[in-house]
């Protein structure tokens, strides 16, 4: 059985606000229902890997143009000095957005791609480079196009020397290679799981021992007079082209300077009711940061396997030609039900949220759920054990979702209900990452997501990007990654000749209140 058809669902209370929303989702079956092209990636999905059947001269192809792009220039270019970037998968995001917003501010070209590293919140301390999550090429193809600084690779001889006085003495490096930290940080230390990043302020350690002097100065610093080499203004000694940004106390300064972006956004319109957009800045990396070709295959092979498997099951799809897919963030892991105030945004009950968004979808085929599955069905952190309501909903939506994973969603062990993909972890666990250096040659040496210790967040990176190319998407306010994603389809939406008076690409956010239909991009993150 496909769809939430009547004969499994539960009666429902009609209320006034269930009333007045029966129209937006008549409107939404009529455009759903008109749909016919198959489900594609709404991203390049053959933009860094030629047609060929040789796998190895495809990888020699990528890796040729990797290291001829990536290559950096004798300018400034912005390093990011702390360990990995901080918070989840989006709040991420929202910090590479604030850093990236930073180099265009003051006119720097260049960005250190080893100094950008995304950290597992799952696995205290443990992180993985850029360009094995997202596709540097795409991005540097097109950085130019939109106004935004390059990836580089660090080149020593490039970036970093000796001022002319001092061309024979050995250069003071501020980059280190094999930890892929700034200024002699000690990874050990800052990259442990008994450090807490949040509680110490990283600037205060730069430049130590004094050989690293020259690696501490300030973004201002910058614009002073330079000497001949256009660099530091250190006209003796040693000098580098490398700016460091950063910042972890408490929720940083990454976080507060992508706050600042949002100021404008802060209230709807008063005539249509829509928030302002977002800086064209932030739409230009919606547009450029896609995933590396490893995670986009992965998830195109994921979604075709759901879809024949969908077929299966029924012969009479809610569509001729494909089967319509409805996508849900359900923010009901430990973590966020313990949340004091983000928790207050959203329902955190998963029967609930099924009673209150899916049911009242038109019919469908096809239910993806973005969840955290270890999240779930972990054991429970103590601090849920003291509070008793927490835990019941905690452990009624563990039970909840084995029931949905197992029957189906609405489903019973006598009668089959709508298939649901949940696929982020069981994805991210099959992926074999070429590792980018030249002498990879043929791409034999790759790296998995459980090597590197960043399963679950590569497994947030699937389910946001599988979330984009759903027929519709559920979210939760006050969740970044909900909020992040209706916001991109939007912008998809317009990008592909849709109204900006729509519901954008059929975007709805669900609140402690119920389910409404999302115009324009989000909010900005309510809970701070």
């Amino acid at each position: 059985m496909t769809g939430n058809t009547s004969n499994h669902r539960r009666p429902l209370r009609i209320t006034c606000r269930i009333i007045t929303f029966v129209i937006s989702l008549y409107l939404f079956t009529v455009e759903l229902n008109s749909q016919s092209t198959n489900i594609m990636m709404l991203i390049p999905t053959n933009n860094t890997i030629p047609s060929t059947s040789n796998k190895t001269s495809s990888f020699s192809y990528t890796l040729n143009n990797y290291l001829t792009l990536t290559q950096p220039s004798p300018t400034f270019t912005l390093a990011h000095y702390d360990p990995y970037l901080l918070g989840g998968f989006r709040n991420q995001h929202m910090r590479f957005v604030a850093f990236v917003h930073k180099a265009v501010q003051h006119n720097i070209t260049q960005i250190l791609l080893p100094s950008i590293r995304w950290g597992d919140v799952s696995k205290k301390g443990r992180s993985v480079g850029h360009d094995v999550l997202f596709d540097v090429l795409y991005w540097n193809q097109r950085a130019e196009e939109f106004g935004l600084p390059r990836l580089v690779r660090y080149e020593k001889d490039v970036l970093e020397r000796n001022n002319q006085n001092h061309h024979d003495e050995e250069v003071i490096p501020c980059f280190n290679v094999s930890s892929s930290m700034y200024s002699g940080l000690n990874e050990k230390k800052w990259r442990s799981s008994g450090i807490i990043l949040r509680q110490h302020s990283i600037w205060d350690y730069l430049g130590e021992p004094s050989i690293f002097a020259h690696c501490k100065y300030t973004l201002d610093a910058m614009h002073l007079p330079k000497n001949s080499n256009n660099s530091t203004k250190n006209d003796d000694g040693p000098m580098t082209y490398l700016v460091p940004h950063g910042g972890t106390k408490m929720g940083g300064r990454l976080w507060w300077e992508y706050d600042a972006m949002q100021s404008h956004r802060s209230k709807p319109q008063k005539d249509t009711g829509k928030y302002p957009d977002h800086l064209p800045l932030e739409q230009a990396i919606y547009k450029l940061l896609i995933p590396s070709w490893p995670i986009r295959r992965a998830i195109q092979e994921s979604l075709d396997e759901a879809m024949i498997g969908t077929s299966s099951l029924s012969s009479s799809l809610t569509t001729i030609n494909k089967p319509v897919v409805v996508a849900l963030h359900p923010r009901i892991e430990h973590d966020m039900l313990l949340h004091e105030i983000c928790s207050k945004f959203m329902p955190l009950n998963l029967t609930k949220i099924f009673d209150e968004s899916i049911r009242t979808m038109p019919k469908f085929d096809l239910l993806f759920i973005a969840v955290s599955k270890a999240l779930v069905h972990g054991k429970p952190p103590e601090l849920m054990k003291q509070n008793p309501r927490l835990l019941q909903i905690a452990l009624e939506n563990m039970v909840t979702l084995d029931q949905a994973r197992k029957y189906g969603v609405f489903g019973t062990k006598e009668q089959r209900g709508i298939p649901m993909l949940e696929s982020g972890m069981s994805t991210a666990g099959k992926i074999k990452f070429p590792v980018m250096e030249a002498s990879n040659t043929d791409g034999s040496k790759v790296v998995t997501a459980q090597s590197l210790g960043v399963t679950e967040l590569v497994a947030s990176v699937v389910n946001f990007f599988t979330v984009l190319q759903a027929d519709a998407f559920v979210g939760v306010r006050g969740s970044s990654f909900s909020q992040d994603a209706m916001s991109v389809r939007y912008y998809q939406h317009l990008d592909r000749g849709g109204s900006g008076d729509g519901g954008g690409e059929n975007n709805f956010v669900v609140g402690p209140d119920g389910m409404r239909q999302l115009f324009g991009p989000a909010e900005p993150l309510p809970c701070k």
